[in-house]
């Protein structure tokens, strides 16, 4: 085509003009109409032509900025920030802080197309204040896609370094010879896709963990009659205007102080100031969009029809449809490797290579067995918590299989390769999930299951048999059902016998110092309905201490250690986010050395809006038989409501302290 172009133009124009005629919405068709038009002398036409493969693809930003400098300037220009300005302006007004870093621009500009389409120009400079700060910046990664503008480092002074190029391959740059005084400053544009005919653009945060803004700002235009909007959240909305036949938001902010983050939580959409825009944005366009994709991942082929046959001829003659949806499940689980649960691979290729995506083989699957099924996407209950105004699908992002098997409906994860049917993560138990439909369904938001067919569960029982010379026998079973009997499968999945060994070995460390594994045992590690467990025996040097004539044992088996997991600061501003319920039980057998006997304590239990503790014990001459049980909600404890938590944590560890008592 380029030889035949270069040698006819004018027959290329022509030939060009047919194909473009027959795919009149191909902008890869008008580029290379564009391209021969040229050829042929008439740059106006080629110009018209490029200007309406924009319009059919806004995002292509090579020919967005082609014809931008063609015109003398770079894209999105008008909205620009001068970097040394804003540098200028920091160094004479010359805040203070005692942070690592300083965020003195942080701007953003984004042009939202016809179409959904969008162009995004990002402009960044920080001062690095000190070494740790040279460690967090030093390195810079550029979105997948982006255009740079620029990318240096600015000593004091002015002078400019260029950074090497050593890790572009990797989406990263470093900045050699970054000393703290120094700026880094990066710029570059990117091209986003619209979804559903609008576009939805990423929060931008008005204040960020760590480190100050020196000056933030954002602008956001959109052509007339678009319909731009904004959802501001921990601050006022910015207004939309007219500004010259287009829609124009604008926000600035200066001198921000940092944040300082707080551990364990809550996502900070839920604490930080941001603003989202959003145009002609529909979520039933999206949702019916991503359910458009996910059915072309599953269509039906003839090794799958086979599979198909194959499953009901083995389940026999008139079985109901649960065990249909058993029997794919158990066969997917065994054949198919991998823990992805991606909604990017054909079920076809899952099949034949017997690694990648269970979801859409087993989606495929079940529907060639005349099961109804649909792919949800659930909203993690560690995502944020914050009502958004517009459509926001990365939110949820835990792909599962909503199953209709007769009068039985059933909620599945293929991700969870050695789990029980019917065994869900906690995290989406009782949350919104998005169903993608099919032609001709209503558009679902629905609610997942609020308990699991096989719910989580940690049982531990232990056997101490105490020496006189304060030693222990110790041997016991660690046993884990529902979803986390299956993520634990995975883990062992990857480690050979020794290193098995060394990882139980490190895990009994903890509560009997210096334990020396003798033996250790898994059960039902290859059998996705049967729980996961561990047995173990071993000994521990110096369990026990003397004490009043008696012996007295220290050591807290497998404790909850609430306080030091999740009490970390003395007060809180923002919610502390318990992500999983906890629910364990154990039961621990201690028996003394001849001539003693135990001691047992009352029962004790705590029980609060927060979770449930509950401690029993008994004394059978010289044994003690201690039961313990911990139901530990998973929820966001407002900070006014923390120090409540803390007395619930603090009184369950303080009970776990209490040592177990041998007396003559």
């Amino acid at each position: 085509g380029a030889l035949v172009g270069a040698n006819d133009p004018a027959g290329a124009v022509e030939a060009l003009r047919v194909v473009a005629e027959l795919w009149p919405r191909s902008p890869r068709v008008a580029k290379k109409l564009a391209d021969v038009t040229e050829l042929a002398g008439d740059a106006a036409a080629a110009r018209a032509l490029r200007e309406r493969a924009l319009l059919l693809d806004g995002a292509d930003l090579a020919l967005r900025r082609a014809l931008a400098l063609q015109d003398g300037h770079e894209v999105l220009d008008g909205a620009a920030e001068d970097g040394k300005a804003a540098i200028r302006a920091y160094e004479r007004a010359r805040p203070r802080g005692a942070t690592s870093a300083a965020m003195v621009l942080d701007a953003a500009a984004i042009e939202v197309l016809p179409g959904g389409a969008a162009i995004e120009r990002t402009h960044q400079v920080v001062k690095v204040l000190d070494q740790q700060g040279v460690e967090e910046f030093g390195e810079v990664t550029v979105p997948h896609g982006a255009d740079v503008l620029v990318l240096r480092t600015v000593k004091p002074g002015g002078r400019t370094v260029e950074p090497e190029r050593a890790g572009a391959s990797k989406g990263s740059v470093s900045l050699a010879g970054l000393e703290p005084g120094d700026y880094v400053e990066v710029e570059h544009l990117r091209a986003v896709p619209g979804v559903g005919g609008g576009y939805v653009a990423d929060p931008f945060y008005f204040q960020v963990g760590g480190v100050p803004l020196f000056r933030s700002t954002y602008v956001v235009t959109a052509p007339e009659g678009l319909g731009l909007g904004v959802d501001a959240h921990g601050m006022p909305a910015p207004e939309v205007k007219r500004e010259g036949g287009r829609e124009v938001m604008r926000a600035l902010r200066t001198e921000v102080p940092a944040f300082v983050p707080e551990p364990e939580a809550v996502p900070m959409q839920e604490y930080l100031p941001f603003v989202q825009v959003g145009a002609a944005v529909d979520r039933a366009a999206i949702q019916r969009a991503l359910g458009d994709g996910a059915l072309e991942r599953t269509k039906p082929t003839e090794e799958l029809r086979a599979l198909a046959r194959e499953l009901r001829t083995s389940a026999g003659p008139g079985a109901p449809p649960a065990a249909l949806a058993r029997a794919a499940y158990a066969h997917v689980a065994r054949t198919v490797l991998g823990s992805t649960s991606a909604l990017g691979e054909d079920a076809s290729a899952v099949l034949s290579r017997g690694r990648g995506s269970r979801l859409v083989l087993l989606k495929a699957l079940l529907s060639e067995l005349g099961l109804r099924t649909r792919i949800a996407l659930a909203r993690p209950f560690s995502a944020s918590a914050v009502a958004f105004r517009f459509p926001n699908p990365g939110e949820f992002t835990h792909p599962l299989l909503r199953v209709e098997a007769g009068k039985e409906t059933f909620w599945l994860d293929p991700s969870l390769r050695l789990a029980p049917f019917g065994a869900l993560p906690s995290s989406v138990l009782d949350v919104d999930a998005l169903v993608l439909p099919e032609p001709g369904d209503a558009l679902e938001l629905q609610h997942t299951p609020a308990r699991a067919l096989v719910p989580e569960e940690r049982q531990v029982t232990v056997r101490i048999a105490l020496g006189t010379d304060g030693g222990a026998d110790v041997e016991g079973t660690d046993r884990y059902f529902g979803a986390m009997a299956a993520a634990a499968k995975a883990a062992l999945e990857k480690l050979d016998a020794t290193e098995r060994r060394q990882a139980v070995e490190a895990m009994l460390s903890r509560t009997f110092g210096g334990f020396a594994v003798q033996d250790v045992t898994i059960e039902g590690e290859d059998d996705p309905a049967a729980p996961l467990g561990i047995r173990w025996r071993g000994s521990a040097p110096e369990l026990a201490r003397a004490a009043d004539g008696g012996v007295v044992v220290d050591a807290q088996v497998f404790p909850a250690r609430l306080a030091s997991r999740y009490v970390q600061v003395a007060s809180r501003r923002t919610a502390l986010l318990l992500p999983t319920p906890e629910r364990g039980t154990s039961r621990v057998e201690i028996i003394a050395p001849a001539g003693l006997s135990a001691r047992a304590a009352a029962a004790r239990k705590v029980e609060t809006p927060f979770g449930t503790f509950e401690r029993t014990e008994r004394a059978d001459g010289r044994t003690l038989v201690r039961e313990e049980r911990l139901d530990l909600a998973r929820g966001r404890i407002a900070p006014e409501r923390y120090g409540d938590f803390a007395g619930f944590a603090a009184a369950v560890d303080a009970i776990q302290d209490d040592p177990a008592v041998f007396r003559p």
